[in-house]
């Protein structure tokens, strides 16, 4: 992507706000604003907050495999779904020992890691995963992700509960294909 775009640049000096207006039709100006943006951008965007608690605990070669399993497969799963470019796909697993923090943008490479973490077995840690694609929409992006997100948990054994979905349906307008 050769442009920049700044989601959290402030738009009240884009436009001039008559306090004449109706809600109704201020309403319907924020979305056409909002529909302008993502032509123009056309970047599809979601976020997840998510906490891994294994009282048993988790090797840490596990989660580095478990990370880069989850990585590829919610990358290739917004490829299938029609996203023509990965912007980024980024995670990071963190607890008061450390962090890793990964970072993909081709399901046919692997993954980025940066291990930080300290700790050889893991029993809690807090895990995020944030997603920008061209080319699909942020509906469509979380669906692809939350698609593949419970089997790879399953299927490393890793037990979790999803603390936030930053699926804001105020700033994404459905688009249906």
């Amino acid at each position: 992507m050769s442009k920049h775009h700044d989601d959290d640049h402030d738009h009240e000096d884009d436009h001039e706000h008559d306090d004449d207006h109706d809600d109704d039709h201020e309403d319907d100006h924020d979305k056409l604003h909002l529909e302008i943006h993502r032509a123009v951008d056309e970047l599809g965007k979601y976020a997840i907050d998510i906490n891994v608690s294994a009282p048993k605990g988790i090797s840490k070669d596990t989660v580095l495999k478990f990370i880069d399993d989850l990585m590829t497969s919610v990358t290739k799963s917004c490829m299938d779904n029609g996203a023509d470019l990965v912007g980024h796909v980024k995670s990071f697993f963190s607890n008061d020992d450390g962090s890793i923090m990964s970072s993909i943008v081709d399901h046919r490479s692997a993954t980025r890691i940066k291990d930080s973490l300290n700790s050889k077995t893991i029993y809690k840690a807090r895990f995020m995963m944030h997603i920008i694609v061209h080319g699909i929409w942020d509906d469509h992006v979380r669906e692809s992700a939350l698609n593949v997100l419970d089997g790879i948990f399953k299927k490393w054994n890793i037990p979790y509960e999803v603390t936030a979905d930053h699926y804001d349906t105020e700033k994404s307008i459905a688009h249906h294909t």
